[in-house]
């Protein structure tokens, strides 16, 4: 009898096909908690994206061996409990990572070329509104991040291919990891705060970094200065954010990650038309929705077949 794999959602099917070879692949299609009770009963793996995998899911699915995330961020699973389970947490690895970081600088130059603005002026028959004014150029202005994983490199390596100056915080790195890199070191989140022209936020959300861009962080910025989340949404404290937009302590902001998710578009933040949304897409290209795909299959495969996983969040627990 074939070990069962449970996707709470599909995903790609590249590797829902792979993995269709050797196991029974079956699709929730729901996120009602009693169905995926029942579902995950005799479940040797789940495939999540944005669903909840908590304690009584974890403890349901009797015969779990892998929990696998289609994507980076684990906030969603408990982790510690599948730890004590011995169930392994996968991610995707840098499956996604070309696909973030490119949005996130299309994001910079969207918003200090005026770009949305321009196209919403031009589809109004608007010609004149290329005499306005107030869009600039990139190159030697100070790109911050907060954050210098895998995601955190790579726009450091397009922003200085832009010719812009990085500026990166990390807790977690020494200087001179950072100055390694060619970036700039700032010693606190502070620091970076006052310097940057763009503030993009690239890590896992913690306890500690929860709100980490509050109305503090945002009265140090420029008033010409951007904040880009597209890491996670609560990160950011929303109604600060807003009243620092609109008493332009700030000129703008792009946001792909909320909390919750889908947002509740009654907030005013969402009205402003300095502030760039998008519905949380920066990672799911159709390209890296493939690598993604393919990467959990081969974690999970992994683990039921007993060898070791590529990208387990919890291995060294395990």
């Amino acid at each position: 009898m074939k070990k069962k794999v449970l996707y709470i959602q599909p995903i790609h099917p590249a590797g829902m096909d792979l993995l269709r070879e050797k196991y029974d692949v079956v699709v929730a299609g729901t996120e009602d908690k009693k169905a995926l009770l029942a579902a995950v009963a005799d479940a040797s793996a789940l495939v999540t994206r944005l669903t909840k995998v908590d304690k009584e899911l974890i403890d349901a699915g009797r015969n779990l061996k892998a929990i696998a995330k289609n994507g980076i961020g684990v906030d969603n699973i408990d982790v510690a409990e599948a730890t004590a389970r011995k169930i392994a947490v996968l991610t995707t690895g840098p499956a996604n990572t070309s696909s973030v970081a490119e949005s996130i600088i299309f994001a910079m130059g969207a918003m200090i070329k005026k770009l949305p603005h321009f196209n919403t002026a031009m589809h109004n028959g608007d010609w004149a509104c290329r005499d306005e004014g107030g869009f600039y150029d990139v190159a030697d202005r100070v790109f911050g991040i907060v954050g210098f994983g895998r995601i955190g490199r790579q726009v450091a390596h397009i922003a200085q291919a832009l010719n812009m100056k990085v500026l990166v915080f990390d807790a977690f790195l020494p200087r001179e990891a950072v100055e390694k890199a060619g970036c700039d070191y700032a010693g606190s989140l502070d620091e970076l705060c006052a310097k940057a022209d763009f503030l993009s936020l690239n890590m896992p959300l913690t306890k500690e970094n929860t709100h980490m861009i509050n109305a503090h962080t945002l009265s140090l910025m420029k008033p010409t200065a951007f904040v880009i989340n597209y890491s996670r949404g609560q990160m950011v404290d929303e109604d600060a954010l807003y009243n620092a937009l609109v008493e332009k302590k700030i000129a703008g902001a792009a946001l792909d990650a909320f909390y919750p998710e889908p947002p509740r578009f009654d907030h005013p933040l969402y009205k402003l038309d300095n502030v760039l949304l998008t519905p949380h897409t920066a990672g799911i290209s159709e390209d890296a929705r493939k690598r993604m795909s393919i990467n959990v299959a081969k974690g999970i495969d992994a683990v039921l077949s007993g060898e070791e996983p590529e990208f387990c969040v919890n291995k060294d627990s395990l």
